[in-house]
């Protein structure tokens, strides 16, 4: 940080900074306002500044007479940190490189920036804090090029293309308008509009080999903000519109540990008189509960609907079939 600048001027920056950002178009008056100017001269010489060292691209509009921010450039920070909050900072950098593949690089350049101001013994408790829960979740690898254009394409309301590779199939292109992302069962997946088939459609993105902006037009979804409701409905990672009632019984040694797990938010937990507890729950897809009761097999119970219970014998016929004699 240069050294005439003052925590003062550096708040003042921070605010018009964080002003432009959230309104993209302010006017003179605005930013004035914002900035608490005394002066003209003042404000002038901030934006000047911000152009120069924060590498922020603010043009001036004459005919609409409002300042534009085309780009943030970089930011500079003062801050106070406690051991604490220091403990968090190593940990959740830790955790965007495992988790957000397409800030695993920026992840690393920005501790390495950090990291020489904090002394090792709290870099340190922060590190061991996080070693469990990386190593205890493994995901799927993902390519950071094609979650940045992903991620792009939903902010900006682009279309993509996408080559995609399913298991034992060919590649295929499509493409997608993506409406919202979500990280289930070790691997992140992107719930999209597919202009061929004109319905939504699941991809996970490990399997997205890559992507690129499409020409055609976004396809905005059919209710603002669906995608939040419509992705929780999922009991895994398949998610749907219909709400199928199922009930199960799991008995000892599974049912006190399953009654501290939210497994669904439509989930309602009671004790069974014959022991163990009830749940019940309404779900898109009976495939993916049925894997779940596979998993607590004997503990596991299915009481409704009999398609449930169809779907586990099958499974279970086909497991003893495929199992050697």
């Amino acid at each position: 940080m240069p050294k005439d600048m003052t925590s003062v001027r550096h708040d003042r920056l921070s605010r018009v900074m964080a002003f432009l950002q959230s309104k993209v178009k302010a006017s003179h008056d605005e930013i004035f306002s914002v900035g608490e100017y005394s002066s003209n001269r003042t404000l002038q010489n901030d934006l000047y500044y911000l152009r120069g060292t924060y590498g922020a691209d603010i043009k001036y509009n004459s005919r609409d007479k409002l300042y534009v921010l085309e780009s943030s450039g970089v930011f500079h920070i003062n801050l106070k940190l406690t051991n604490n909050e220091v403990e968090a900072l190593t940990a959740g950098l830790s955790m965007v490189s495992h988790f957000l593949p397409h800030l695993k690089k920026p992840a690393e350049l920005l501790w390495e920036k950090l990291s020489s101001y904090i002394p090792v013994d709290v870099i340190s408790a922060g590190s061991e804090i996080v070693k469990s829960t990386m190593v205890g979740t493994p995901i799927a690898e993902v390519d950071a090029g094609v979650f940045n254009t992903l991620l792009e394409a939903k902010h900006k309301k682009s279309a993509v293309n996408i080559l995609y590779s399913a298991p034992e199939k060919m590649p295929k292109q499509w493409v997608l308008s993506p409406y919202d992302f979500y990280f289930r069962g070790n691997a992140w997946y992107m719930v999209s509009y597919n202009h061929r088939f004109e319905n939504l459609a699941i991809h996970r993105l490990s399997r997205i080999i890559s992507a690129s902006i499409s020409i055609e037009d976004y396809v905005l979804p059919e209710t603002a903000g669906f995608t939040e409701d419509y992705i929780l409905s999922a009991w895994h990672v398949i998610p749907g519109f219909e709400k199928i009632p199922v009930k199960v019984r799991i008995t000892e040694p599974l049912a006190e540990s399953f009654r501290e797990i939210k497994w669904h938010p439509t989930q309602k937990i009671e004790d069974s008189p014959e022991g163990g507890i009830i749940l019940t729950a309404e779900v898109p897809n009976l495939y993916e509960i049925a894997r779940w009761v596979m998993s607590g097999a004997p503990h596991i119970e299915v009481i409704e609907p009999v398609e449930l219970k169809k779907i586990v014998r099958n499974f279970a016929k086909e497991i003893l079939y495929k199992s050697p004699k």
